[in-house]
């Protein structure tokens, strides 16, 4: 041990810069909409998947919205385990 903390020992080196990469262009996604109604689900905690009663064993999943989530419910849709 020098006596010397590790980044006063530093000091008088150089560091490897490390290059910035481009980043990719941000595309906003198009609103979800309710499957059911067709209203636009713009925030994520609006929207909740239900599996359709006609593709219980394919898994098909639909986005409904809060409204259309207690309906469908009564109609035989079933509730996925966490919103979308």
């Amino acid at each position: 041990m020098t006596g010397i903390s590790e980044p006063q020992a530093d000091r008088g080196r150089e560091r490897a810069v490390v290059p910035i990469r481009p980043t990719a262009p941000v595309v906003s996604l198009p609103n979800v909409r309710c499957a059911l109604c067709g209203e636009p689900l713009p925030r994520r905690a609006d929207r909740f998947a239900m599996i359709s009663p006609l593709g219980v064993d394919a898994g098909r999943t639909v986005t409904v919205c809060r409204t259309c989530r207690r309906a469908a419910v009564g109609d035989g849709y079933l509730p996925v385990s966490t919103s979308i």
